[in-house]
């Protein structure tokens, strides 16, 4: 673990007593499942965070516990708290593998960075209404959920949830750009929510222009993900000019 978390935790976390806990479930992690650090450079944490899954349909089925971690007590609880802790480990690492910037080029890049996510979510925005306007296309039969658009979970805001041609939920999450590793954490927050809404395990289509070699490797640990490249073709016609 480095050095810098603990430092890094005291400013994300609201209270000294949630410091304490945080740093000692990713303490327990490391302990179970080896060095963190080496963990997020093979799959950004994906394949510990995959055995941290635990529902409350897994709960009600009194599912044994999936992770390597010895759990007495209150299991859906528990693990829950450790996912937690391991998004928190993993946002760290995100945000510590940024390279610092001189002050007036870290002012430059905010500045265009703010651009671009400004120019990026009218783009996703975009993209979006096409998805929904199309969504048939992604499978046959596949149609938008009663409220699917920009459906709010506990986790965020899913693009859409659709249903497929026998009536199974689909989460569906739509990025403009190519799709870091990251996103797989999302996605699967996602579903995991629509299954404690639903009591049925969705299926996940990530849609991206492309997709980061990361992310490819750890989709294979998320069950029921489908990853789906788009693409447009544009048609041309001579317009009707009066003479």
């Amino acid at each position: 673990m480095d050095d810098g978390f603990s430092d890094w935790l005291r400013n994300a976390v609201p209270t000294q007593v949630t410091w304490s806990t945080k740093m000692s479930e990713v303490r327990r992690l490391e302990n179970v499942y080896g060095d963190l650090d080496d963990h997020f450079e093979r799959d950004g944490l994906e394949l510990i965070a995959g055995e941290l899954a635990y529902s409350s349909v897994d709960k009600r089925n009194e599912e044994p516990n999936p992770s390597r971690i010895p759990i007495d007590g209150d299991l859906y609880g528990n693990l829950s708290s450790y996912r937690s802790a391991l998004r928190k480990y993993q946002l760290f690492c995100e945000e510590r593998d940024t390279m610092p910037l001189s002050e007036a080029a870290a002012s430059s890049a905010v500045e265009s960075a703010q651009d671009a996510r400004a120019l990026g979510f009218r783009y996703e925005q975009d993209l979006q209404t096409a998805l929904i306007a199309c969504i048939g296309q992604i499978e046959p039969g596949m149609t938008l959920a009663e409220n699917g658009k920009e459906r709010i979970v506990a986790s965020g805001r899913i693009d859409a949830l659709a249903v497929d041609a026998s009536n199974a939920p689909v989460v569906i999450e739509l990025k403009a750009v190519t799709a870091k590793r990251e996103v797989l954490g999302q996605i699967a927050a996602y579903m995991a929510d629509i299954e404690d809404e639903t009591g049925t395990r969705p299926r996940g289509i990530l849609i991206a222009p492309d997709f980061d070699p990361k992310l490819i490797s750890g989709a294979r640990m998320v069950h029921g993900l489908t990853l789906m490249t788009y693409s447009f073709r544009f048609e041309f016609a001579p317009a009707q000019v009066s003479s």
